[in-house]
């Protein structure tokens, strides 16, 4: 047992040579450098779904923001779909209406079976939670990146 775990030991410090080349870094690491930048970018938020759907609260840190959303058919011979799409906010008071509405990401777009898509940018939104109403007979797909 002793012997397994001393060539345990022989395999992984050899490793660690092999890898690094310098048996003193394997043993005695340096220490870790601390940076003082700060990714500050909010990543981009990707939805995806078929059909007419209430997408789940997402939280944006406000500002502009670039909205791509693309649309697909079923299947080439199906004749075009409908789709629609609507940025709401949880907080009415970070709406544009009393009913939460804050934008149009698609109003009733006719989309072949080959898919559309379309891009626009949505501007002075408050830091908050907020989501999309999607009505759509097509499957879909809504990309909210910070602009900025």
């Amino acid at each position: 047992m002793l012997a397994i775990g001393g060539c345990a030991l022989v395999v992984a410090v050899l490793t660690g040579i092999r890898f690094s080349g310098d048996l003193n870094a394997v043993i005695h690491r340096p220490p870790a450098i601390e940076s003082s930048f700060k990714p500050n970018a909010e990543a981009s938020i990707i939805l995806m779904g078929m059909g007419s759907r209430r997408g789940d609260p997402f939280y944006l840190a406000g500002g502009t923001y670039h909205v791509v959303w693309s649309a697909w058919g079923p299947a080439a011979e199906f004749p075009p779909c409908t789709h629609s799409a609507e940025l709401l906010a949880v907080d009415p008071a970070n709406a544009t209406t009393s009913s939460g509405h804050v934008a149009d990401l698609a109003k009733l777009a006719h989309v072949p079976a080959t898919g559309a898509s379309d891009e626009r940018y949505v501007a002075n939104l408050k830091p908050g939670e907020y989501y999309v109403d999607v009505t759509s007979e097509c499957g879909w797909q809504i990309a909210l990146s910070p602009s900025g």
